[in-house]
């Protein structure tokens, strides 16, 4: 006999789904499919790390471009994903281990991320990307 999945099981399955292929995106350093799973209007926000907070559609668009034609190779690793839905509104906080592989040199950063989904046209698409990077424990603050 199938098994039938309750309506909020659905909804944050069809979230991971979008996460994923956000990242999935980002990886494949595609511009293309980025801007399928952006809400293209006012509202979208980016904040990549060690940037000022990027606002509307147009400016996301461009950080994006500005980012994948600056990138040979990009590998992102998720720890401590969490989903949590609200009605129509959507977000899941998550751990990235970045690894970059720009003209000159590989970079590596572990960032501390927020993405923030709404459904719209039966679809969860992203209008929020933040991205902090998590400082590195400094010496004389670790308690022994």
């Amino acid at each position: 006999m199938p098994t039938t999945s309750s309506p909020a099981a659905r909804d944050e399955a069809q979230v991971r789904e979008a996460n994923r292929r956000f990242y999935q995106a980002a990886e494949a350093l595609s511009l293309e499919e980025m801007e399928a799973l952006w809400l293209q209007n006012a509202t979208c926000r980016c904040v990549h790390p060690g940037w000022p907070m990027v606002v509307g559609w147009a400016a996301v668009r461009e950080s994006w471009r500005q980012i994948f034609e600056n990138t040979r190779e990009l590998h992102i690793a998720l720890q401590q994903v969490n989903v949590s839905i609200e009605g129509g509104v959507a977000w899941v906080s998550c751990i990235e281990h970045v690894s970059s592989l720009g003209d000159r040199r590989m970079d590596h950063a572990v960032v501390c991320t927020s993405n923030l989904f709404v459904l719209s046209d039966n679809e969860w698409r992203i209008v929020l990307h933040h991205a902090s990077p998590v400082p590195e424990p400094d010496a004389s603050t670790v308690v022994h």
